[in-house]
C-alpha cells in the first residue's frame, strides 16, 4: 500500500532537475536511523535515486551512504515511529490511523492557492486594445493596468486582484510563487511551463 505524497515545495529558486513523486511508501528510514519516518514528499533524481522528505524535516535517501534506504507498509521491527512525522501525517490528512480518541490537525504551507493572483502588480499581462486593460497571464481574467513604482522605478503592471478561476496549475516545487514571462506564456523560475487550470 502506498500513500499520497504532497508536492515537494522548495523556497529556493534554482533549476529543479528531478521529477516529483505523487505516491510513496508509508514508512521510510535508513539503516542508521533510530526510528521510522513518514514521507511527506518525494523526488526521483536523474541518477534514478529516490529521495523522500519526511514530515519532521529530514531527508531519506539520495546519498551513497544512504543507499540502504528501507521502506515498509507496516513496522516490521521494534523501532519506534517518529512522533512528529506521525502526528503531522495524520493531522494533514495523509494518514487516517492517528492516536485513538484524539483529533490532530496540521496545515502545510503552500498548498492552498494564494489570496492575490501571483501576476498582480507585475508585467505578466497582455495589453488589450485601448491600452488601459490587460488579460492576466496567470489567471486569464481582465483587469486594469496602471503605472507603478514612482519616479525612480517606473513600470506598468496589472492591478492587484484575486486569482481567477483559471489560475495556472502550480509548479510542484515552487507552487505559485515565482511565475515569469516566457514569450507569450508563463513559466516558473525553475523553467517548468505553467498552464492554466481547466
Amino acid at each position: 500500500m502506498t500513500v499520497p505524497l504532497f508536492p515537494p515545495i522548495t523556497y529556493g529558486i534554482g533549476s529543479m532537475r528531478a521529477e516529483p513523486l505523487d505516491q510513496g511508501p508509508r514508512f521510510v528510514r535508513t539503516g542508521g536511523m533510530s526510528r521510522w519516518h513518514r514521507p511527506r514528499s518525494g523526488v526521483l533524481m536523474p541518477s534514478n535515486r529516490t529521495i523522500y522528505a519526511v514530515w519532521c524535516g529530514q531527508q531519506v535517501g539520495g546519498l551513497h551512504r544512504a543507499a540502504g534506504m528501507l521502506t515498509a507498509e507496516t513496522i516490521p521491527d521494534s523501532l519506534p515511529v517518529c512522533a512528529t512525522c506521525d502526528g503531522r501525517a495524520v493531522g494533514a490528512g495523509q494518514e487516517q490511523d492517528g492516536p485513538a480518541g484524539r483529533t490532530l490537525l496540521y496545515g502545510p504551507r503552500g498548498l492552498t492557492p494564494p489570496r492575490f493572483c501571483p501576476a498582480s502588480r507585475a508585467d505578466l499581462f497582455d495589453a488589450l486594445p485601448g491600452g488601459t486593460t490587460g488579460r492576466c497571464l496567470a489567471c486569464q481574467d481582465t483587469h486594469p493596468i496602471r503605472a507603478m513604482g514612482g519616479p525612480y522605478a517606473s513600470r506598468v503592471g496589472i492591478v492587484q486582484h484575486p486569482p481567477g478561476a483559471r489560475l495556472f496549475a502550480p509548479c510542484p516545487f515552487h507552487r505559485w510563487r515565482h511565475p515569469r514571462r516566457q514569450g507569450d506564456r508563463l513559466a516558473c523560475i525553475c523553467g517548468r511551463p505553467l498552464t492554466a487550470s481547466q
